[in-house]
Order: C-alpha cells, then structure tokens, then sequence
C-alpha cells in the first residue's frame, strides 16, 4: 500500500510539473498563434486571422506592467504588511525556497532572485527574537539559502534545513514531520528549561487540547494564498501564521498609473506568468484535490 501511494504521489507531481509547464500565458498564446495558422492554411482565413488577432491582443496583456498591477496586487492585497518586530513569537520561521539559486565551484557566493526578499525577511524575524529556529524548505537550499542567512547574522546552530521538498505540497508535508519530531526541543523561553511540547501540554492539561506549534511562514505576498493552503491542508497539526514578504506589485501599484503600464515588456510577461501559476495552482487543489 506504502509503494502504491508513493506511485500515486510521484504521478501526481509529474502531472502537474506538465500541467504547470503546459498551461501558462506563453504556451497558450504559440498555440493561439498555431491555430491561427493551420486555419488559414486550410483556407478559412477569417478565423484564421481571428485567432492571430487573439493572440496578439493575449500577448500584449500579458505582457504589460497593468495586468501585473490588477492580478499581482489582488494576491498581495489580501496580506498586509507586518514589521517584524510586529509579528508574534512562534516556535519555528519556516522559509519558503524558490528565492535563491545554488551556489557553485565557479561564483561560491548564493544567487539572489527576485524573491530573495523572503530570506532577508526570514533573518529580520529571527533577529527580532520572534523564534528560535529558521527552517529553509525546499531542493538545494543547504547550498543557496543557507550561506545567505548565515552573511546575515543568523547562527548556524538556529538553522535547521529541509532539502528535499520540492513543491509547496511537499513543503508541508516535510516541515510538518520535521517540526513534529524536534518541537519537545524547542524552548519557549520558560526559565526552567522546559520544552515546547511540555509547555504546551502544560498549558492545555485537562482539556484534551494540545497547543499546535506556531509557525510563522515566510514566502512572497503573491505566493502566500495557495501556501496558506497547501500548509492548512497538509500540515494540519501546524498553526500557520502568515509573515509575507516581497511585495513586488504592490510596489508598482503604489504609484501613479502612467503610459508604461500599458506597454509590454519581458518582465511584465516573466512576473504575470508566475502570477497566472499561482492562480491556476490555487484554484486547481482548491477543486480538484
């Protein structure tokens, strides 16, 4: 049964790797584009010439500074900014990887990418003495995430990483059975060495309720949604405090709308992509699983 549910679960990443790959602004508007052009191929040229119209007209929304603005700044909305300072104590800073690239023998120095906001925020919150440990999730984070919170000023021995994870789905799944299995040696600052899972006990004895642990989950304000849900749904036995960071398009809805927003560019097309996915993978575990 073990190995049949281990099929199952690789089939279904499997799926939604292509699923995810297939379905995005630029594959759907090349194959547009397509049949586009096998329709005027066959001869039925004002079709033909529709779908290509479409396609342009796709491809240009897509590809604009304002469609970022509405449908990045919908996901960002829903999760105010918090000082860290603000933020609550929580057992465990859980750090969301897909921020950073690997370090190499050829630049021994961690990549910083665009969601590289998350790590820094990450430091900010261990800093602030809001937790004892930072836990790093997902594939090639020793080798990228790691170096960089430790140029930061977080100590080793605060770093707990999980490299296996290699989607959000198995971030929760991971870092629930991690936690779960080091929380009773977590201090919750009691004075009396006390672990977390005795305070915890502790605090609910006699009412059948244990306190879950507290995590303060730190990714990108656009990706933290479908996080919210992947943690709610698979990491049952967590209590997720969302701590977002990297407000990409809230920053450019903070300014005035000016003629730019409408023109496209690269960018716009790369960012609305990774907004399209976070939208498609929402609303697909949402309804189908």
């Amino acid at each position: 049964m073990r190995l049949l549910i281990g099929i199952l679960h690789e089939a279904m990443y499997i799926a939604n790797k292509i699923v995810g790959g297939c379905v995005n602004p630029l594959v759907i508007g090349m194959m547009l584009i397509a049949v586009g052009g096998v329709l005027l191929w066959r001869g039925w040229r004002k079709t033909g010439f529709g779908f290509l119209g479409v396609s342009f007209a796709w491809f240009w929304l897509w590809s604009t500074p304002m469609m970022y603005r509405w449908i990045g700044g919908s996901l960002e909305r829903e999760w105010p900014v918090v000082m860290a300072e603000d933020a609550p104590k929580a057992d465990a800073i859980v750090l969301l990887g897909g921020g950073m690239g690997a370090n190499t023998n050829a630049y021994p120095y961690s990549e910083m990418w665009n969601a590289a906001d998350r790590v820094w925020h990450a430091a900010r919150l261990y800093k602030a003495g809001k937790a004892p440990i930072v836990i790093p999730t997902g594939c090639m984070e020793r080798e990228s995430t790691l170096p960089l919170l430790l140029d930061f000023g977080v100590p080793e021995s605060a770093i707990v990483v999980e490299n296996e994870a290699r989607n959000t789905e198995e971030n929760a799944k991971f870092v629930e059975k991690l936690i779960n299995s080091r929380v009773e040696h977590v201090e919750r600052g009691t004075g009396n060495g006390e672990s977390a899972s005795a305070k915890a006990t502790a605090d609910k004895r006699g009412t059948g309720d244990v306190r879950r642990p507290r995590v303060l989950l730190v990714t990108s304000a656009w990706h933290m949604r479908r996080s919210v849900l992947m943690y709610r749904r698979y990491a049952p036995s967590l209590e997720i405090i969302p701590a977002a960071a990297d407000y990409e398009a809230t920053v450019i809805t903070g300014r005035p709308f000016c003629f730019k927003d409408i023109w496209p560019d690269t960018n716009s097309l790369f960012a609305n992509s990774y907004i399209f996915k976070e939208y498609l993978g929402y609303w697909g575990y949402r309804l189908l699983r």
